[in-house]
């Protein structure tokens, strides 16, 4: 019994000091590995009195007496706290690094996004995705998808930032809703749209009225992208407004869109609908004249105040879409700066 006891401290105190080795946890290895000291200190003391069960061992530690199994562990337990308490220093020199690395990343970023080159923004041909937790919750996270939104595969839900009068833009325009207008319809083989499936549907949500407020959403279903990009919804959201002679521009409540995208998300949920991802573009940041920072920092701040508010969301991670360079630093960037998110490794 006492020697399988040994071998259970041991093994414990092997697993914990594995665990507590690990890259991300470079900063506190010291405090993290004390538990460690203990269970082979406990488990030598153990283990040597079990098979000379009549030796003995006594010294003095801070004015107490200490023999047997006890002055054995607190010997060991001495010379061990001796050596971890030079990994201090260490410790404390990682932790500095590393926040000088997130700090260094960060400004990286901000220089990139402030200082695009003088040829604009590039647009990113490759799809990448980075996602991060939200703070004491396993269940949501929040993150970038980068590239064209046409080669976003596998995310249930699309969000088309739209005008007031939902009008799709043509498929021939460089815009978000052309490229849902024009995926979503059914093609000949040459490629011509010969049924404008998400247009049409979205024209009878609207049910003959002319416009909606802003920040309203409609939901309509995905046309061929479910065949072909695995999207279960489309959410239209009217994010921009119109203006004869001046074109369109952001709504001015941006947070409401955000808001109302995740209520009716979570509420085709709970009515049955596997809805788990959602895809956010930069809404307005295209033709909306508007501040991309800004803009940004919004979606970011609705989204992790819609989850904090509906802990029991079924929406799993909100991606927001970085199409240029430029978009994706802005991004990234904001997310590092949130202190609500598991950003830091």
């Amino acid at each position: 019994m006492q020697l399988a006891i040994t071998a259970i401290l041991t093994v414990t105190g092997i697993a914990l000091q594995i665990w507590s080795s690990a890259p991300n946890r470079a900063e506190r290895q010291y405090a993290l590995q004390l538990p460690s000291v203990l269970l082979y200190s406990l488990a030598a003391a153990l283990f040597l009195f079990s098979i000379f069960p009549a030796s003995l061992t006594e010294g003095r530690a801070l004015g107490f007496g200490l023999s047997g199994a006890a002055g054995f562990a607190a010997f060991f337990m001495l010379i061990s706290f001796t050596w971890l308490a030079k990994t201090r220093r260490r410790d404390e020199l990682t932790a500095q690094l590393k926040k000088a690395q997130r700090e260094n990343t960060a400004l990286r970023r901000q220089l990139a996004a402030e200082d695009p080159t003088r040829e604009g923004q590039r647009p990113l041909a490759q799809s990448t995705r980075y996602e991060v937790p939200l703070r004491g919750s396993r269940r949501h996270r929040i993150g970038v998808v980068t590239g064209n939104l046409a080669n976003v595969l596998g995310v249930d839900v699309w969000v088309n930032p739209e005008n007031t009068r939902m009008e799709m833009s043509r498929v021939d325009e460089p815009t978000v809703s052309a490229a849902i207008r024009y995926h979503g319809g059914r093609r000949d083989d040459a490629g011509h749209m010969v049924d404008d499936v998400i247009a049409k549907e979205l024209a009878e949500r609207m049910d003959g009225r002319q416009y909606v407020s802003a920040g309203q959403v409609l939901v309509t279903g995905p046309g061929e992208l479910l065949e072909s990009h695995q999207v279960r919804k489309i959410v239209h959201v009217a994010a921009v407004e119109g203006e004869p002679g001046s074109g369109y521009r952001q709504v001015m409540d941006l947070a409401r869109c955000a808001r109302n995208i995740l209520a009716e998300v979570d509420r085709l949920a709970e009515a049955g609908e596997p809805l788990r991802s959602v895809v956010v573009p930069l809404l307005g940041t295209g033709g909306g004249n508007s501040d991309l920072h800004c803009t940004v920092d919004t979606l970011l701040a609705a989204t992790m105040s819609y989850f904090e508010a509906h802990p029991a969301s079924r929406i799993r991670v909100v991606y927001l879409l970085a199409y240029t360079d430029v978009q994706e630093a802005v991004c990234r960037t904001a997310l590092d700066a949130r202190p609500e998110l598991s950003t830091g490794a």
